[in-house]
Order: C-alpha cells, then structure tokens, then sequence
C-alpha cells in the first residue's frame, strides 16, 4: 500500500507546480494530483514487469548454454534454484499481478540489453553465490534474495531510469518510492498468504466504519494548503524574526503552509505526527537546515494557534493533542 508520506510529498509536488505555474484551475490540478498518485501503482508493475521477465530470460539463458558447441558441466547441468522453486513459481502465476502486467503494453527497444547487463553481472554477486550453494531454503531465504537482488540490479538500473523519464517527467522521482514499496512487497511475499500477493494499492480501502480515506485525504491537503496560501504567507511573516517573506525558500514555505494545513483541517492526525512527517520530509528535500526552522516556525504558529482555540482535534487521544 502507499503510505501516507508519499502521498504527502505528491501533494507537495503538486502545490509547488500549482504556484509555480501560476495555475488558476484548481479542480483540474487536483486531477492531475489524483492521476500522478493512481500512476505510482503503474510504475510498481513496471518494476515487476522487469524483475519477473529476468527470470524468465534466465531460464531462456540456460537452455541455450546447453546449445554450446563445447558445453560445460554447468551447461548441460545448471544449478535453477533461482527460476524453479516455490517462491518464483507461486510469483509467476500471481492471478492478482497478470491484469496490470497485461495493461502495461510496454515499448523498450533496450529491454534485452539491460537483461543482458544483469545476467553478467549477477554471477559475480556474492549473495547470488551464496545462495545458489545452499542445500535448503525457507520462505525467508527467498524473500530476502529477491529483494536484494532487486535492489541491487533493477530498481536503479540506468536504462530502467531512462525509460522511467521518457514514459513521464515525475517517474524517475517518483521510482524512489516506488522502488522501496517493491523491495519491501517482494520482502514480505508469502505464497502462503494471499494479503501478501495483493499488489500494492495507490489510496488505503476503507474496510471498517471510521476508517481515514485517503483519497479524502489528499484531496482535503491539496485544496486547503492551495486555497489558504495567503492566510498562510501571513502566519509566517508575523512568527519568522527577523525574516522578509520573499527571502523565504520556496519549497520551505510551501512545506509550512501544507503542515498547518493538515494540523488545522485534518482533525483526525495528532499533531505531532503532522510535525515529524514534515520535519522527515524538509530533510529529505529541503537544505541542510531548512527542517530546524520549519520546526521552529511552525512550533511557534501551533502555539498560537493553540491559544486561540483554532486547532481541534478529535479521536481517541486527540482531545487534549
């Protein structure tokens, strides 16, 4: 599933665009907004379209070594633990993967190459080698040798990345996540449990009364930080000493504004959750000291705010947050 820190930093990415576009159609960029996050589960296939489709040149490699004019022992007798076993085989016939596969319609003239880069590259990895040497094998074993090596060989090959770009600006960013969301889908891939085989998901399904939509979710950040941009710009030029506005990184702002945002209109998240996750995100994105004043900014607009009754939260927990 796409957790909720993704789906944060999208909304980020789209206020950013939003402003700096100088957009006035909001609907239609919310759009946008909910397309970019439906395609981070396209981009999830691609990326197992590629791991599954190894394997499958892999075996095709083995049969034609055997074809040799001089074949080895190793050619005519191949060790296939890592194309035959119950881990692989269960993956392969993985009904709930075939339909997004076969929507994927992919043209990659290079497709073969970057097969071929892997396939050399893979006997010399030493978790290959130790794990074709084992004699036997749990579910573990197998769960952490296929997400290594997808890690290791797809995720970041370049010609994936080159791909990635010419499919759509955003993918190559966005296969930093995404990345991570198949190596931990592929970490946690059990045959025995069908949860574990459902590909990941773009917006949490509601299952229970009083679940958290996040399509609401996003939709209710997105038009709440666009729509009180000036409301604000106001709050950090009354809290920042010493600071003009203007002189303010853009993308600093715009992370302030989207944290108020959800600490005032999403009552359901305690605030200091809100906090964190967008402290985690000005490290990632921001300037080496960017997350130490969006922390002190914002500390100083919540007790304000909390002084005047304007945050309320509800839930269990939340009362007194």
């Amino acid at each position: 599933m796409i957790g909720r820190r993704i789906l944060r930093i999208k909304v980020l990415q789209s206020v950013y665009a939003f402003h700096l576009s100088e957009n006035n159609d909001l609907p239609s960029a919310r759009n946008s907004l909910i397309k970019s996050i439906d395609d981070l589960v396209r981009i999830f296939f691609i990326n197992i379209y590629f791991f599954i489709n190894f394997i499958k040149f892999y075996k095709e490699r083995l049969e034609k070594n055997k074809e040799k004019f001089f074949p080895s022992e190793d050619d005519i007798n191949p060790n296939t633990v890592i194309i035959d076993n119950v881990f692989i085989n269960d993956l392969l016939h993985n009904e709930n993967l075939k339909s997004g596969l076969d929507n994927l319609s992919l043209d990659f003239p290079f497709e073969s190459d970057l097969f071929w880069d892997v396939y050399k590259k893979i006997k010399d990895w030493y978790i290959y080698q130790n794990f074709i040497s084992k004699n036997f094998y749990t579910l573990e074993d197998y769960q952490k040798f296929y997400s290594k090596f997808f890690k290791q060989f797809i995720a970041f090959h370049p010609l994936l990345k080159s791909y990635l770009e010419s499919g759509n600006i955003s993918w190559s960013d966005d296969q930093n996540n995404m990345a991570l969301i198949t190596y931990m889908w592929l970490k946690n891939y059990n045959p025995q449990n069908n949860e574990s085989k459902l590909p990941p998901q773009p917006f949490k399904p509601i299952k229970n009364i009083g679940d958290e939509d996040d399509k609401e979710f996003v939709k209710t950040l997105f038009d709440n930080t666009i729509l009180n941009k000036n409301k604000w710009d106001e709050e950090i030029q009354k809290h920042a000493q010493n600071w003009e506005l203007h002189r303010l990184n853009l993308l600093d702002r715009y992370i302030i504004h989207q944290a108020m945002t959800e600490i005032v209109y999403c009552p359901t998240i305690p605030i200091k959750t809100s906090i964190d996750e967008y402290i985690e995100i000005a490290i990632q994105f921001c300037t080496e000291k960017s997350h130490l004043f969006i922390n002190g900014l914002l500390q100083a607009i919540i007790d304000d705010y909390n002084k005047q009754g304007l945050i309320n939260k509800t839930g269990r927990g939340l009362i007194s947050n």
